[in-house]
């Protein structure tokens, strides 16, 4: 188990961080807390936790008392320490407090048969976080004049018959009305699945772009569920249409833009669509059978493999302006309908969203100022990200101001 915390300064953490860039690749919903609504697109399944209780902190524009979290450190993490214990969490889970509070907690195991514990190194598959990428994306290609916001599906996909009256805009923020090619449960989010309708066209054994297609012509042989704007419904066909867009307009593989025009210069080295030697094993619960995890499947919806490194990375290199422009920054921030703006729910200052493909969960929060960060990520089917986080916050409610 690796534990660090007790006030450590931001650049002694940056500075272990940066000697432990190692390349995920083969080379090298739900509410995520009071103040997220149940629709999120995604959250853990099959948890043996129940829902946190009512006595949530409300986290839309509160403050801490940083001094007294610097002076009570030890206690708190002490605290932090017990809860991951108690929880049976087994994941790696990052949380800063102001400037002065860094928790880092990584236990469980990455693969068994190879004897590798989950570390800060260990790379996750990160379910819709992915979103937030395909987001910035779209924008910086607007920014570039490649696309626009009103831009029409039919400019993309001519033959689509929904294409002239949906816009770039309504899939980046859920108000599209095309069905979803996952299947959720809308209550509580503990079952995602690939739609059972695609399922028969899925294979591990296809190409990457056999299975692109597949999902592709299901989408868009679909009727909407409602006129284009006028609701807010999650689904991941919208950002999956997304990978499309960025590709056609870009004359780039979505992979390739986003290792181009994100990871690379945000030295995000760990960061890659392909499982490797640092991506955790899964550890199944008893309904899972992967298939969201096949070829081509997760693509810009939920296919992105991170670590906590590279994702504290994206969160500065987002909130210090290397990624995007102020301009485009102000659009992505600002929700448009059912608190959700373009990748993430925003809430206040504070911007967050889970994520689950098949027995993996993670949940990536921060606040506009960096006053508070919040990453975990699991690879076990029972562990819960956004749960660990709700817990954490009503730990610190004493030191709200």
């Amino acid at each position: 188990m690796v534990k660090v915390c007790k006030t450590m300064l931001c650049s002694l953490f940056s500075a272990f961080f940066a000697l432990s860039s190692v390349s995920c690749s083969v080379s090298e919903q739900s509410e995520v807390e009071t103040t997220v609504v149940s629709t999120s697109g995604n959250q853990t399944t099959a948890s043996t936790e129940s829902k946190a209780t009512d006595d949530i902190v409300p986290t839309n524009y509160e403050s801490y008392n940083y001094l007294l979290i610097k002076q009570d450190s030890d206690e708190i993490t002490a605290k932090l320490d017990k809860i991951i214990s108690n929880k049976k969490y087994k994941g790696t889970t990052y949380l800063k407090i102001g400037n002065d509070f860094e928790y880092i907690n990584a236990n469980g195991d990455a693969n068994t048969d190879r004897h590798m514990s989950n570390s800060i190194d260990t790379c996750y598959y990160t379910g819709s976080v992915t979103k937030q990428f395909t987001a910035a994306a779209v924008l910086k290609l607007c920014e570039d004049k490649k696309l626009s916001l009103n831009d029409t599906l039919d400019k993309f996909f001519s033959s689509y018959k929904n294409g002239e009256k949906i816009t770039v805009r309504n899939l980046l923020t859920m108000t599209s009305g095309i069905k979803n090619y996952v299947k959720r449960d809308n209550e509580t989010d503990s079952v995602i699945i690939l739609n059972p309708e695609i399922e028969a066209e899925i294979s591990k054994y296809n190409s990457y772009k056999e299975n692109k297609n597949a999902i592709l012509d299901w989408i868009f042989k679909q009727g909407l569920s409602f006129e284009p704007d006028s609701e807010f419904m999650y689904s991941d066909s919208n950002y999956y249409l997304l990978g499309e867009i960025i590709e056609k307009a870009s004359g780039k593989s979505y992979e390739k833009y986003l290792e181009d025009n994100i990871f690379k210069p945000l030295g995000m080295n760990s960061s890659s669509f392909e499982s490797g030697e640092k991506t955790a094993v899964s550890y199944q619960g008893t309904d899972s059978n992967d298939s969201l995890l096949y070829s081509g499947v997760g693509y810009s919806s939920m296919g992105l493999i991170s670590n906590i490194s590279d994702l504290l990375k994206w969160v500065d290199g987002l909130l210090d302006g290397a990624v995007l422009s102020e301009d485009s920054l102000e659009q992505m921030f600002t929700p448009y309908r059912e608190n959700y703006a373009m990748g993430f729910y925003v809430y206040g200052n504070k911007l967050s969203q889970t994520g689950r493909t098949e027995d993996y969960n993670s949940m990536l929060s921060f606040t506009k100022d960096k006053s508070e960060i919040f990453v975990s990520l699991s690879n076990y089917a029972y562990s819960d990200s956004a749960y660990i986080y709700r817990l954490f916050k009503n730990s610190l409610k004493k030191y709200l101001n």
